[in-house]
């Protein structure tokens, strides 16, 4: 067996805003944790537009100033496999002049869409072991659960996963080209294993969980699972209310102004399911925390500052793509049923926009 390079290596899939600005944030990660860093590209062409970026990640602050980082390790997803590419190479070399890449994935950023995290890493389960750690920074809630299910079924070999809650604005201009709009935090938390898997693997602070948070522009601090957990279900409220009716009424985030009796009763819904998950029974402060006038104050406050913003769920139903409303409003109707609290607006809301989008079928899941 080849030992482990000393050097920390780190490889990111998905690189929309999020992934992108994960990717950007590991290059500014200090001696002597600066990691290699390799970016997961899910086709070809993306390597001829890495390359007329110039062969790196560009990042334009809100003042203007623009920040670029190269040097990344590139592979290519063909024919189920996962090849070594350069940023000479184009969507038309042959995949016999490209390497397999086998070796063992220490540290991987998951930031795909949530609908395709399982399928996204498929191809990356026999790379992955217990050993490995998954950060998980990705909108919505409930795709780690979706892999566990899906793809790493074998608790004893499973890789250790972290759960990530971004809150910065991010615009994708274009690929590899990304605009930092709004500086705010990233959280982040060890999703902790069953207790006798737990036992027999020792377990150290996670790499990524010291890299990240040497990193300014993320903004990155390291919590306990419930902690994070509950800064994350605050975050799902918020979308679960702007996201889909948005989406429905193809507006900017202000219309949400006008409907504060649905705000009151989505978040009050919400928040009896909250109160209600056994992993938060007798856990203090928690039914103070999730109060639907708090959540309410919440969005109000963030729906001022992003009042003319349109929300990534309205542009997917204009461009005719799959949305991530299982992940959002569909996580609260899953933890409704399991605790015996009835969803009907979160219900309607997934079934609305599941239809918009072509998906009739996984609809009649939620009536």
């Amino acid at each position: 067996m080849i030992a482990k390079a000393v050097t920390p290596r780190v490889h990111v899939l998905g690189l929309g805003s999020i992934g992108t600005f994960a990717a950007h944030s590991l290059a500014e990660v200090p001696p002597p944790l600066t990691p290699s860093i390799t970016l997961l590209l899910h086709r070809a062409s993306l390597v001829d537009q890495y390359r007329r970026n110039g062969s790196q990640i560009t990042l334009q602050t809100r003042e203007g100033e623009i920040i670029s980082h190269g040097d990344y390790n590139l592979e290519v997803l063909q024919d189920g496999q996962w090849h070594s590419a350069s940023s000479t190479c184009c969507e038309t070399t042959p995949i016999r002049n490209m390497t397999v890449q086998d070796d063992i994935i220490d540290n991987l950023i998951v930031s795909v869409k949530g609908p395709q995290t399982s399928s996204a890493l498929r191809p990356l389960k026999h790379r992955l072991n217990a050993s490995s750690h998954i950060l998980f920074l990705q909108n919505g809630t409930g795709m780690i659960e979706d892999a566990k299910k899906h793809v790493f079924t074998k608790e004893e070999t499973r890789p250790n996963f972290i759960t990530g809650v971004i809150s910065h604005g991010v615009t994708l201009n274009s690929p590899f080209n990304i605009t930092h709009t709004g500086f705010a935090a990233t959280s982040l938390g060890l999703v902790p294993r069953c207790e006798q898997i737990a036992k027999a693997t020792p377990r150290t602070k996670p790499y990524l969980l010291d890299a990240l948070a040497l990193v300014p522009r993320l903004n990155a601090t390291s919590y306990s699972f419930l902690d994070v957990f509950q800064i994350q279900l605050e975050k799902l409220a918020v979308n679960a209310f702007c996201n889909p009716l948005c989406a429905l009424n193809d507006a900017k985030n202000k219309f949400l102004f006008t409907i504060p009796e649905t705000r009151r009763a989505l978040l009050t819904e919400i928040s009896q399911v909250v109160c209600a998950l056994p992993e938060l029974r007798d856990i203090p402060g928690v039914p103070e925390r999730f109060l639907v006038e708090r959540l309410e104050a919440t969005v109000d406050g963030i729906i001022q500052k992003t009042a003319e913003t349109t929300c990534s769920m309205v542009v997917d139903l204009r461009r005719g793509q799959k949305t991530e409303i299982q992940f959002i409003n569909g996580y609260w109707c899953r933890r409704g049923r399991e605790v015996g609290v009835p969803t009907p607006i979160n219900d309607k809301l997934v079934r609305e926009i599941l239809e918009r989008q072509g998906d009739a079928g996984l609809a009649l899941d939620y009536t």
